[in-house]
C-alpha cells in the first residue's frame, strides 16, 4: 500500500482524546524510515515524512495561539492589556441596565439587589494600590489632553507613574506633582520634551516643585532621560509660529553649526534665537513677542541668543531696530 494514499499509521494516542482533552507529544520521527525530517502540509492538514512520504497523522492539534479568522494579527481574547487602566483592562464591571439577559424588565426588588451588588463590585474591584492609581491615571489623561500629547506619551508616563507609586513616592506629596513629574519625564524619554513651564502651567504646579518632584522620581525609579537640546523644540515652535519649512531647516543648521558655543545655553532660549534669526535670513520677519511667547522665554533671552548666533554668521544684513 502506498503510504501517502493509505491510512495514517500514527497511533491514535497522538491525536486529541475526546474524553479528557489530553494531547500526546508530537511524533519525533517516522516509524517507517526513522527519519526526523517531518513537515506539516497546511493544505491537506497532514503531518508527512519528508523522506518516505508517510502520513503520520491528519488534523493535528495546533499548539499556536487562537488567531481570529478575520484578522491574522488579532486574537479572539478581548482587548489587549492597557497600562492606562488601573486593573490593566482585565477587570469586569456590572452594567447599569434595568433589564436581564432575555430583555425582560427587572422587578423593584431585583433592581435594588443588583444595585447593591454593583456597588460592592465597584468597592472590591480594585485593591489598595489600584484604587490610588485610578485617580492618578485620570489626572494623567487630563494633563496629557491639555498638552495635546498622543497615546504613546501617556503610556510611558503611566509606566513611570506605576513605578513611582510602587516605590511609595506619593506619601506626603501632592499627586498632581507626581503625575506632572511622570509626564515631564515621559516627554524627555521619548525625545519630544516639554518645558517645565508648559507642564507646570497645565498641571497648576509650581515650576520649582515640578522640577524637584521630577528629579526625585527619576532618581528613585531609575528612569534614564537625556537632557533636552535646542533642536528638540525647533519643529514644534516653528509649527506654532507657522513658518515655512525652509526657516525650520535653517534654524536646525544654525544650531548644528554652533553646537559647541551653545552647549551651556538654555535649550528654549537657543531654539527661539535660532528660529528668529532663520526667519530674518529667509525674509520672514517674526515678532519678538510672538517667538518669546511660544518659546516661554523673555524677549531679553531671545535677543541674547539671537545676537550670539548672528555674530557667528558671515555677511549677515544689519539687525533691524
Amino acid at each position: 500500500m502506498n503510504p501517502i494514499q493509505g491510512e495514517p499509521t500514527v497511533d491514535k494516542q497522538m491525536m486529541m482524546d475526546a474524553a479528557d482533552g489530553y494531547v500526546e507529544e508530537r511524533p519525533r520521527g517516522c516509524p517507517s524510515c526513522a527519519s526526523t525530517s517531518l513537515f506539516f502540509d497546511p493544505v491537506r492538514s497532514e503531518l508527512v515524512c519528508d523522506r518516505c512520504g508517510l502520513v503520520l497523522g491528519s488534523m493535528p492539534v495546533d499548539p499556536g495561539p487562537d488567531w481570529s479568522p478575520f484578522d491574522e494579527k488579532a486574537v479572539r481574547a478581548g482587548p489587549p492589556e492597557s497600562v492606562l487602566l488601573p486593573d490593566g483592562g482585565l477587570g469586569n464591571t456590572m452594567g447599569a441596565g434595568g433589564r436581564d439577559a432575555a430583555g425582560r424588565s427587572l422587578s423593584a426588588d431585583e433592581a435594588a439587589r443588583f444595585g447593591r451588588l454593583r456597588r460592592v463590585s465597584q468597592w472590591t474591584r480594585l485593591r489598595g494600590t489600584e484604587r490610588s492609581l485610578s485617580g492618578a491615571l485620570a489626572k494623567l489623561n487630563q494633563l496629557a489632553s491639555r498638552l495635546s500629547l498622543p497615546s504613546d506619551f501617556r503610556e510611558r508616563a503611566a509606566v513611570i507613574l506605576r513605578k513611582a507609586l510602587k516605590a511609595d513616592l506619593a506619601r506626603g506629596r501632592s499627586m498632581d506633582a507626581i503625575v506632572a513629574g511622570c509626564l515631564y519625564l515621559a516627554t524627555r524619554a521619548l525625545g519630544a520634551p516639554r518645558s517645565l513651564q508648559e507642564v507646570a502651567a497645565g498641571s497648576e504646579v509650581t515650576v520649582h516643585r515640578l522640577a524637584a518632584t521630577a528629579k526625585l522620581i527619576s532618581r528613585e525609579t531609575r528612569v534614564v532621560t537625556m537632557p533636552p537640546k535646542p533642536a528638540d523644540f525647533v519643529s514644534r515652535f516653528g509649527s506654532q509660529l507657522s513658518v515655512s519649512p525652509e526657516v525650520t531647516e535653517r534654524a536646525f543648521a544654525l544650531l548644528a553649526k554652533n553646537k559647541d558655543a551653545l552647549a551651556m545655553a538654555p535649550p528654549l532660549g537657543a531654539a527661539a534665537g535660532a528660529l528668529y534669526l532663520a526667519g530674518e535670513l529667509h525674509g520672514e520677519r517674526l515678532k519678538q513677542s510672538d517667538v518669546s511667547r511660544v518659546a516661554g522665554v523673555s524677549e531679553v533671552t531671545l535677543r541674547k541668543y539671537y545676537k550670539s548666533l548672528k555674530q557667528a554668521q558671515p555677511a549677515i544684513p544689519a539687525e533691524a531696530a
